[in-house]
């Protein structure tokens, strides 16, 4: 069951849709240009919840003090690092259907499956029973400007 599209509306703690946020950990990778491609939980097509659309215009952001949607509490920013990037591809897959090239241009600490599920249950608070071969996720493709 993939319960991270089970939120209502009135549950959904809305992030500015030209915005995507990364933990300070990856700002010398997002500085030297080498992170191009994410994963989050969830479908996030454009038009969906904290969805990308191909070609919208982007800005990236380090994340200072990290927010909980469960308290709606959105996260801070660094003041001194922004980039823009374009988004060139939203794929919706399913964990079970991630391929090797499927990870070309994510960070050094998700570099296959294994280590994917670990990286969405650290940071999205995910259990190994929710993260099974079916477990919904968006892979966004991004260059920069």
């Amino acid at each position: 069951m993939n319960t991270v599209t089970e939120i209502t509306d009135k549950e959904k703690l809305f992030l500015n849709p030209n915005e995507m946020a990364f933990r300070k950990i990856y700002k010398s990778l997002l500085e030297k240009k080498e992170v191009t491609t994410i994963f989050r939980p969830g479908r996030r097509l454009c038009g969906d919840y904290r969805g990308y659309c191909s070609d919208q215009e982007v800005t990236i952001k380090i994340i200072d003090k990290t927010g909980a949607d469960w308290a709606m509490l959105p996260p801070k920013f660094v003041e001194d690092f922004s980039k823009k990037v374009i988004i060139k591809e939203v794929l919706v897959k399913t964990l079970g259907e991630l391929t090797d090239e499927d990870f070309i241009g994510t960070t050094e600490d998700v570099r296959d499956i294994t280590s994917l599920k670990y990286h969405l249950g650290v940071i999205y608070n995910l259990s190994d029973d929710e993260l099974t071969d079916d477990f919904i996720i968006t892979k966004t493709i991004f260059e920069y400007k």
